[in-house]
């Protein structure tokens, strides 16, 4: 047997005479990154994941609330839906007449006893603190702004007439009404609704979408609603106080309650 190598890239040998097999070996080489070329990239990752994420957990926690806001609106809409039904089809328990402007008579505790009773009965409630809702852990305490603090945190500068003319007619969303005086149902899911007054059935209310997880923020998990008369049908829309203010970073009532029939 011969063997023949020519240049290292053929080997050949003869089984026998006048045959002759040839194998030819690849030139094949290994390539790997050095530890410093590894340390570069996985800093270039770290310093896109530390832009990116930030933004992509904000619009997480945006998807979260809005999915949550949806499914309360769902519920109270069920509920008050089924309760104006219970009390016979028609009820002045509501904001206003969104045609006429007159006021409906939700601030009268008696005139509206039956509609709440129907209300209490129709939504899954777990607590109602009838008043104290802070003290009595309906909400956490030193957690929820009023409208006035929400002007104060905006305007440093204000003066105490402004303050005044900017929560007039709005006293039911002030911090000290929040949180001491309204009416407060907690659902059974956790979910909160602060009603604009004492002891009377929520008409004019807050809706805490995700209840005491927080953040308790206008604007974020803390929206308006108000419960108003459409000819002979009654609806929920965010009318009245309180329907454009919001914390910082978050949205109006308004605006979360578009992007919610978009």
């Amino acid at each position: 047997m011969k063997h023949h190598i020519k240049n290292n890239h053929f080997i050949g040998f003869t089984l026998a005479e006048g045959t002759t097999c040839v194998a030819k070996l690849k030139n094949q080489r290994h390539y790997a990154f050095t530890l410093a070329e590894v340390l570069i990239t996985l800093g270039i990752i770290g310093v896109v994941a530390a832009m990116t994420m930030p933004a992509l957990i904000s619009h997480h926690k945006k998807m979260v609330f809005k999915n949550q806001y949806k499914k309360l609106y769902s519920t109270i809409y069920q509920a008050y839906t089924k309760s104006v039904f219970d009390v016979g089809g028609v009820t002045d328990c509501y904001h206003e007449d969104i045609n006429t402007g007159v006021h409906g008579k939700w601030s009268d505790k008696a005139a509206c006893a039956d509609f709440r009773e129907a209300v209490e009965k129709n939504l899954l409630i777990g607590k109602i603190c009838t008043t104290k809702a802070a003290d009595n852990g309906c909400l956490q305490k030193d957690q929820y702004k009023g409208l006035d603090t929400l002007l104060t945190d905006n305007n440093p500068d204000i003066t105490d007439e402004e303050l005044a003319a900017g929560t007039s007619g709005c006293t039911g969303l002030t911090k000290n009404s929040i949180n001491n005086t309204n009416l407060v149902y907690v659902l059974n899911d956790g979910a909160i609704i602060i009603s604009y007054l004492k002891d009377s059935v929520p008409i004019s209310m807050l809706l805490d979408v995700n209840g005491q997880k927080g953040p308790n923020k206008w604007g974020y998990d803390l929206f308006k609603m108000s419960f108003y008369k459409d000819g002979n049908n009654y609806k929920f829309a965010p009318i009245g106080c309180g329907v454009n203010s919001y914390e910082k970073g978050g949205i109006s009532s308004k605006k979360m309650w578009q992007q919610m029939n978009n």
